[in-house]
Formats: structure tokens, sequence, C-alpha cells
């Protein structure tokens, strides 16, 4: 009798952990659909703008200045992404924590490489195309953080449109490296960002 009282304790507590995980799972894809929508529309236009600047302007007038957007641009998002987290909180759980380590990872080792491009430029002499080709590699990364995202929300249609078109945009950024990079940032926003983000918001309301 008592055997059974403890299998039916562990039983529970097994039912108990997995509807927390569950809620988890709901309360991240909730709260996550605006943010995405944002973050979506700021890099597509973002992308789209600087691509129309850069191709505008004639050569050898500084087109390259016009990428100091991306700057404004992660300072506009910075600010609404700490004005939503003020606004609506998720509650602390495994899946909100590690999906937010992971973006935090994501943000982190887009700085480095960044840094490290910087650098060899700046104090190394390297030309421009022999550092790392930062715009498939961000792609990439991108890829990666959105497939786990959705994976951790159960979620496999983000998991599987974002990885499909993250590989697809990162090949064609890779073998047409320029200002057409941004063409590919932009698609890569609607099907990680926009899409996903509508996704979420639409099967929430149902």
């Amino acid at each position: 009798m008592i055997m059974k009282e403890k299998e039916l304790t562990a039983a529970e507590s097994l039912k108990l952990i997995e509807r927390t995980i569950e809620q988890g799972r709901r309360d991240v894809a909730k709260a996550s659909a605006q943010p995405l929508l944002v973050w979506g529309g700021l890099v597509l236009s973002t992308s789209l703008i600087i691509w129309l600047l850069i191709t505008n302007t004639p050569n050898g007038e500084g087109g390259g200045r016009w990428y100091l957007l991306w700057i404004l641009m992660s300072l506009i998002g910075g600010v609404y992404q700490y004005k939503y987290n003020q606004f609506r909180s998720v509650p602390d759980s495994i899946v909100s924590r590690t999906i937010g380590y992971m973006w935090g990872v994501f943000g982190i080792s887009v700085f480095v490489l960044w840094a490290i491009n910087i650098c060899a430029i700046t104090f190394g002499g390297i030309s421009v195309r022999q550092v790392i080709p930062m715009t498939p590699t961000i792609i990439l990364l991108m890829g990666l953080s959105v497939a786990v995202t959705g994976l951790m929300m159960n979620r496999l249609f983000i998991s599987i449109i974002g990885a499909v078109a993250c590989a697809i945009c990162a090949y064609f950024s890779l073998v047409n490296q320029g200002v057409n990079e941004l063409l590919c940032v932009a698609v890569t926003a609607v099907f990680t960002l926009i899409i996903p983000g509508l996704y979420l918001k639409f099967s929430n309301g149902r």
C-alpha cells in the first residue's frame, strides 16, 4: 500500500512537471507575438531603407555610412523591449529562461563577431573580403535561435520555416556579397520574425 502511494505521488509529480512546462510554453508563446512583429518590422524596414539609400548613393561618396542605421534600429528595439518587459513580464520558467539565455548568446555572438572583424581590419591589415562574412553567419545564428525557440515553445512550424529560410538566405547572401545582402536580411526577417509573430498572434487567439 505504501509503495502504491509512492508510485502515485511520483506519477502526480511528473504530471505536475509536465503541466508546468506546458504552461511555460503557452506563456512564452503568448508574450512573444508582439515583440517578434516589432523586431521583424524594424529589421525589414531598416534593411530595405539602407539598401535603397546605398543603391542611390553615387560611388565613392560614403554610402557605407548608412549601415550606421543598424545602431539606431538596435537602440529603438532595445528601448521597446525594455518597456515591453516592464509592461508585460513573462512568468519565470525553465522555458522562458532557456529562450532568454539563448537569444542573449545570439546577441553576444553577433557583437563578438563584429568586434573581431573590426579589429582584424583596423589592426591586422586584413581586407574586408578576408574577414568572417558577417551577414551569412548572423543569418545562420538567427536560424539556429529561431529553430530552438520554436521547439521550446512546441511550435514546429516556426522551427521549420525559420531554419529553412535562414539556410537559403545565408547561402544567397554568401554568393551575392555586397549591398544585395541586405535583401537577404529582409527576407530573413519576414520568415523568422514576422511570419512566426503572426502565427503566434492568431494561434494564441484561438
